[in-house]
């Protein structure tokens, strides 16, 4: 059922009518239809009017749920197409890009024009110069011309793309030369972002686009293979060279299923977009890069980038479905004697050789259609087994130089991509069965994108529904809502609201510390030994002013023209005597431990003053 703009509205205004008519219905004598004063007040809402928005509720829901019915079934619809059109065009896809000159070309290289680049397929043309006679063709499914932009090679990365989003495992190799471009078609720059970042963000718009109904969660993990070892490029850094080692103890291994996993090797979640760019940055750091004759930053391993897909959708009732997209910047494939390398260098460009030698192994017993395939002769086709075969979508970005002085090296690249494209065989078609599956193509892709507008329209009109019933659940509760019994009891209750707002508990305070104005630092009271050592004088001298500020502030009534007390007073002389009196009455043990130590006498008698003296 698909409920249109107008109807929307005209079911919002009803629903607000009839809680209007209800008010005003209920109380007649009121205009603006407030409740008003009265003996009894019936309620404001009729079972018809109830039923009749019960029913609106219960069928809204029938057909929120025959929206999301009919969307699951275009999706797949949907997927269906594309794995189609993936499956015709092959499910190993061959890209060409070609770099640009740059500055370093024009003056110490040859610039002879020795490609002819065409939509599908380049010609390597010799100068006579190059080792390589004649002239050579190759086809690829796709040629990125040296004017090409990152969004156009993007651009035809996306359907394999959606292939990972629905459940398949898909991998991206980039293969070349050294400095031919593979780093920078993976990783791009600031102003320019490769593939890799571009895959990352539009991972996170389609989570944001989809429905409630279907939820993806992301995972990144990058490691490197370098000199035949597996490094992990997420982990953290060793303290000290001691534990170094430890950052490449990966293992690999393989399940019942045939499902390929690295044990040890740290995976990160992505909540968002930021955070998955932070973590490729940190990774792509770290990598092993050194200098060579022909780059100054040259790669010195494989660079491989997996993003684990997990998708939970309720049509599958919640089981999730797990791919991996692995996007993988292979080592240079020149050869030793172009680079010139020695030493270290040496054993990194050999050991890069071997590996995509067996790479290469790979692809031509897949192509032959043999019971077994050797992906235990390379660490790089062990990681990589679930991803290369099995129903799996591979794409290889083959990059190739525009010199003269590369043709060697270019040519050797577009031999190994013929090996790589003739894996599904039946690569060399006549004419017309070329044209028969044009079209074939052609109207899967219209039918895919009528099946993906198709499912943007009823995403929009789930969205709509959903409104539509959040707004009418609310009419429905304003409708149900139930006034007092009687006009008393809401006077009543009022009253009592207004009482309760008066009668407030006391907010608990802290307890306040007071401070003496006499109050000492306890460095300088006496201590108890000190108190012992007292004579009766010192006693005396210690407590008279104590007694005299109290009874100066409760007994002492100062006349109103006088505004202090003197000594003269008589009733102070008074006072003091009687204090004296009192004090001489005190315990003899008190006495006798006070006089037990003379050298106290002497000190209070040389330094201390009787208060009574200065009476």
């Amino acid at each position: 059922m698909f409920i249109s703009i107008e109807e929307e509205k005209a079911l919002l205004s009803n629903g607000e009518e009839l809680v209007k008519s209800a008010l005003m219905e209920s109380h007649p004598d009121s205009i603006t239809g407030k409740l008003e004063a009265s003996e009894e007040s019936p309620a404001i809402y009729f079972s018809e009017d109830k039923h009749e928005l019960e029913q609106r509720i219960m069928s809204l829901e029938g057909d929120i749920v025959n929206l999301r019915i009919r969307q699951r079934a275009l999706d797949e619809k949907r997927r269906e197409a594309l794995k189609k059109i993936i499956d015709a065009k092959g499910c190993i896809r061959l890209f060409c890009r070609v770099r640009p000159f740059i500055a370093t070309d024009r003056t110490t290289r040859r610039t002879h024009q020795c490609l002819l680049v065409e939509p599908e397929k380049i010609q390597v043309r010799s100068g006579g110069g190059g080792g390589v006679g004649g002239t050579k063709e190759f086809g690829f499914d796709k040629v990125f011309p040296q004017e090409a932009s990152q969004e156009d090679v993007f651009i035809e990365v996306q359907p394999i793309l959606r292939s990972a989003l629905d459940g398949h495992n898909v991998c991206i190799l980039a293969y070349g030369q050294t400095g031919t471009g593979k780093t920078y078609t993976m990783d791009g720059s600031s102003t320019s972002p490769g593939i890799i970042p571009r895959v990352l963000e539009e991972l996170f718009r389609h989570k944001a686009s989809s429905d409630g109904s279907t939820n993806y969660t992301f995972s990144i993990s990058m490691l490197e293979v370098y000199l035949g070892h597996l490094r992990d490029l997420l982990a953290p850094k060793p303290s000290s060279k001691v534990y170094a080692s430890s950052r490449c103890i990966l293992n690999i291994q393989t399940d019942a299923k045939g499902s390929v996993d690295i044990d040890g090797l740290m995976e990160m979640e992505l909540s968002n977009y930021t955070k998955a760019k932070w973590w490729y940055s940190k990774g792509r750091r770290v990598r092993s890069t050194s200098w060579t004759n022909v780059n100054e930053a040259s790669s010195r391993s494989h660079c491989l980038t997996r993003i684990t897909i997990c998708r939970t959708d309720d049509a599958t009732g919640g089981k999730p479905q797990v791919s991996k997209l692995w996007m993988v910047d292979l080592g240079g494939s020149e050869r030793i004697l172009k680079t010139g390398a020695t030493g270290q260098t040496l054993d990194e460009g050999r050991a890069i050789n071997l590996s995509l030698s067996a790479l290469g192994d790979v692809i031509a017993a897949l192509r032959r259609k043999k019971g077994h395939v050797p992906y235990r002769n390379s660490k790089l086709t062990q990681i990589l087994k679930d991803s290369l075969g099995n129903g799996s979508k591979v794409l290889m970005l083959v990059h190739a130089s525009p010199c003269e002085e590369d043709i060697v090296e270019t040519t050797c690249s577009f031999t190994f991509a013929k090996r790589a494209r003739a894996v599904d065989c039946n690569r060399d078609l006549s004419q017309e069965a070329k044209k028969k599956k044009e079209n074939k193509i052609a109207e899967l892709q219209e039918q895919m994108v009528e099946d993906e507008e198709e499912c943007q329209n009823l995403r929009h009109q789930i969205e709509n529904a959903k409104l539509l019933l959040s707004k009418t659940r609310k009419t429905l509760s304003m409708m149900t809502r139930k006034p007092p019994e009687d006009d008393e009891q809401c006077h009543v209750s009022a009253r009592e609201e207004d009482f309760s707002q008066l009668i407030k508990k006391p907010e608990k305070t802290a307890p306040r510390r007071i401070v003496s104005a006499n109050s000492m630092p306890r460095f300088m009271t006496s201590t108890v030994a000190s108190r012992q050592r007292e004579s009766p004088t010192e006693r005396q001298m210690d407590i008279r002013p104590k007694t005299f500020r109290y009874w100066a502030k409760s007994s002492v009534q100062i006349p109103p023209g006088s505004q202090s007390v003197s000594y003269s007073d008589p009733r102070l002389k008074h006072f003091l005597r009687n204090t004296e009196k009192k004090e001489g009455l005190c315990d003899d043990t008190k006495k006798a431990s006070a006089h037990s130590n003379p050298n106290a006498k002497v000190a209070a008698g040389r330094h201390r003053r009787r208060m009574s003296d200065c009476l």
